[in-house]
């Protein structure tokens, strides 16, 4: 995974996982990253770029959830 994408897919996971007194500064974060994304793609809307990252952030989640911890062995 690119550091790029991985900046962005963090973010959007941080936005959606954090404090809500974090919530804007959040949300602001990943607007940037997200414009900054779009600026290099001319011609490609917002709706439809995460569309494409949709899949892999779900991918992203997966990989952040802790395992199920073990019951204790009797």
């Amino acid at each position: 995974m690119s550091p790029e994408l991985e900046r962005l897919l963090t973010a959007l996971y941080e936005r959606d996982t954090c404090e809500p007194g974090q919530r804007a500064q959040r949300e602001a974060t990943f607007r940037r990253l997200v414009e900054d994304a779009l600026d290099r793609k001319p011609g490609l809307a917002y709706d439809e770029f995460m569309e494409a990252i949709h899949p892999r952030y779900l991918e992203f989640r997966r990989s952040r959830r802790r395992p199920a911890s073990l019951p204790p062995s009797a």
